[in-house]
């Protein structure tokens, strides 16, 4: 595969990681954790409103943010919220919503050669440097979540998956953001999002992709993209920015 000279995605079902020079982007909430390493240098790093130079910073989902990458390649990976990815790092945080974290910088590299087993390494470094290990979710939060990524529905019914669980709508609504962060609307907002990523293919419309992975119409997943990337996956991926990797399944930490 010929690489992009900008950089490479690299995805798996639970996360997907970017080595590579990034555009500036306005504010936007990814669903999912922000991992952010400037390999050359620090970058520049807007959360809730406020800017702050950084070289290694990880930020809660579904927090607003923006970036100035300036002239130093990035390493990025956005951590499902429900991944042990992120419950692994998630105690670095403690009450903030986002935070600098130091000595991680050459945790990969950012050469022609690098591949799904290298920068999926680098993560795994990361996390035992500077993580620890994740608490398990509350089971039936799990079954939802399990359920949600197998059948990836048109919208949330959260009645019939709160009688599925033996709780009240209520009570799953409530617990499931207190263990995974985000609303579960927001959490299947990103399911499909992710869909849309990992079918991404040269010649395949906007509107087939909508559908495919269960938006409503292509407006939708429009206004989606923008609110969690301030960009369309095309403007990266189908002009050629980035080379795609799928990564399939991962391991966990």
């Amino acid at each position: 595969m010929q690489r992009s000279q900008n950089g490479t995605l690299f995805l798996w079902p639970d996360h997907w990681q970017l080595v590579g020079r990034l555009m500036p982007n306005r504010p936007h909430r990814h669903i999912s954790a922000s991992w952010l390493v400037g390999l050359d240098g620090d970058f520049q790093i807007q959360v809730d409103g406020h800017w702050r130079a950084s070289r290694a910073v990880l930020v809660a989902p579904d927090v607003e943010q923006s970036l100035k990458p300036g002239n130093t390649r990035m390493w990025c990976a956005q951590l499902d919220p429900d991944s042990d990815y992120w419950r692994a790092l998630r105690h670095l945080l403690g009450d903030q919503r986002s935070v600098d974290v130091s000595g991680v910088f050459q945790a990969v590299a950012a050469g022609s050669e690098i591949g799904c087993a290298e920068v999926h390494e680098a993560l795994l470094n990361v996390l035992q440097r500077v993580g620890e290990d994740p608490a398990p979710l509350d089971p039936r939060i799990q079954q939802v979540c399990d359920l949600l990524r197998a059948e990836l529905p048109e919208k949330i019914q959260v009645g019939s998956l709160a009688a599925l669980v033996g709780l009240s709508s209520s009570r799953l609504s409530h617990l499931f953001r207190q263990q995974v962060g985000v609303p579960l609307r927001r959490f299947l907002l990103h399911l499909k999002v992710s869909r849309v990523l990992a079918h991404w293919e040269r010649g395949k419309s906007l509107s087939q992709l909508a559908m495919d992975a269960g938006f409503y119409d292509q407006p939708h997943f429009v206004r989606t993209a923008r609110d969690m990337f301030d960009a369309l996956p095309s403007e990266y991926v189908t002009t050629g920015w980035f080379t795609v990797c799928r990564c399939g399944f991962s391991s966990s930490p």
